[in-house]
């Protein structure tokens, strides 16, 4: 039997063929320019064919572009709705060839809301209308432990109700972003006489318009100046920062009197209190805060962090990072990741202390997906 495992990213199938295969050797072929990997499972070949994300994509059926608004739309082979999409017809080309040869298909994209609507749109179009027939891997790291796992438990049936969500976000993507870039494209004309092409969305305009207030807000504000008051102190040999009771003081002539008022003067600690708390680890991270947290240590963009999670992923070093959830994914050998740490020196001390431990249970957040 010939199984066609179809997968989001050349990278993520590369990963998978070779978990699967029996001996970690799958064979690399190529149809044109497209690859896709053989191996070889038990008593089935499968065929593992990536996508490069989506093949298909929302179009209105009319495409005079000074007609709106619009509301009937289809999916379409990329290539024939973006110029700068011509490629996507050969891999469209190649899946098809190739499914033509299977008798089981698998869908292997990532497990979430455009892993499961990209790997749909393959099935009904590119494979002849495959999506009731398909099974599912679900797994949340490219780890071949998983990977395994994940295809000795396939599901029945791929997740209709997550994809009716990403055909809903793609449909109302289509409304708004058509409608209102036609909209507003014709408007300048008529008051211009020159044709331009302006682009807005349902996520693009309210956007802008948040950051157009906020320019408005840091152009308005007014800054006052405050004055703060730190001092370094000797305590039995030792030096010690401390700072002035109030906060922020409004005044420089105050500022500078209790400056003046404690020169050369001794003071008194009064009292010293001293407490122990026990502080719970962080949770996992979700897109967000991992995008928050890299911002304020790295500076980075969040979208050069989401671009380096997604790397960090495929080379299955880190669970899936387009994620709202702040659990941990609990086939996670947490003992073996430890162990790995453990033998760089600097963690070495902090690893034999949790693998000292009874049970390892991560402390999760509420977020989830």
């Amino acid at each position: 039997m010939k199984a066609l495992l179809l997968c989001e990213k050349p990278s993520a199938a590369r990963r998978i063929a070779k978990a699967l295969d029996d001996d970690g050797r799958p064979a690399e072929r190529k149809i044109g320019r497209v690859p896709y990997y053989e191996s070889k499972r038990d008593d089935r070949q499968l065929i593992i064919v990536p996508a490069l994300g989506h093949l298909y994509t929302v179009a209105p059926k009319l495409r005079d572009r000074n007609i709106y608004p619009v509301f009937d739309f289809k999916w379409v082979p990329r290539h024939e709705a973006e110029r700068n999409a011509k490629e996507i017809e050969d891999w469209i080309n190649a899946i098809s060839r190739l499914s033509k040869e299977a008798q089981e298909f698998v869908l292997a994209t990532d497990y979430d809301i455009e892993g499961a609507t990209l790997g749909y749109t393959i099935l009904k179009y590119a494979c002849g209308g495959k999506e009731k027939e398909a099974k599912r891997m679900k797994f949340s790291t490219l780890t071949t432990s998983e990977l395994r796992k994940s295809y000795s438990e396939l599901l029945d049936n791929i997740e209709f109700p997550m994809i009716e969500a990403g055909i809903c976000r793609h449909l109302l993507d289509a409304i708004y972003g058509i409608n209102l870039s036609r909209a507003m494209t014709v408007a300048a004309k008529r008051w211009s006489g020159k044709y331009a092409t302006l682009s807005t969305g349902r996520v693009q305009g309210p956007t802008l318009k948040f950051l157009a207030d906020r320019e408005r807000e840091i152009n308005c504000f007014v800054p006052l100046p405050f004055w703060r008051i730190n001092a370094k102190v000797e305590i039995d040999g030792q030096l010690f920062d401390i700072e002035y009771e109030k906060k922020m003081i409004k005044n420089q002539r105050e500022a500078a009197s209790i400056i003046e008022a404690c020169k050369g003067r001794k003071g008194e600690i009064s009292k010293v209190e001293v407490r122990e708390f026990q502080q719970k680890p962080p949770v996992p991270f979700d897109l967000g805060t991992l995008q928050r947290e890299a911002y304020r240590l790295f500076r980075y963009t969040p979208r050069r962090t989401a671009g380096i999670a997604e790397r960090l992923y495929l080379e299955a070093l880190i669970s899936y990072p387009r994620t709202s959830s702040q659990k941990l994914p609990k086939t996670i050998n947490y003992q073996a990741i430890f162990e790995s740490l453990g033998k760089e020196s600097k963690y070495r001390r902090l690893t034999k202390i949790l693998l000292e431990k009874e049970s390892l249970i991560p402390n999760e957040g509420k977020g989830y997906d």
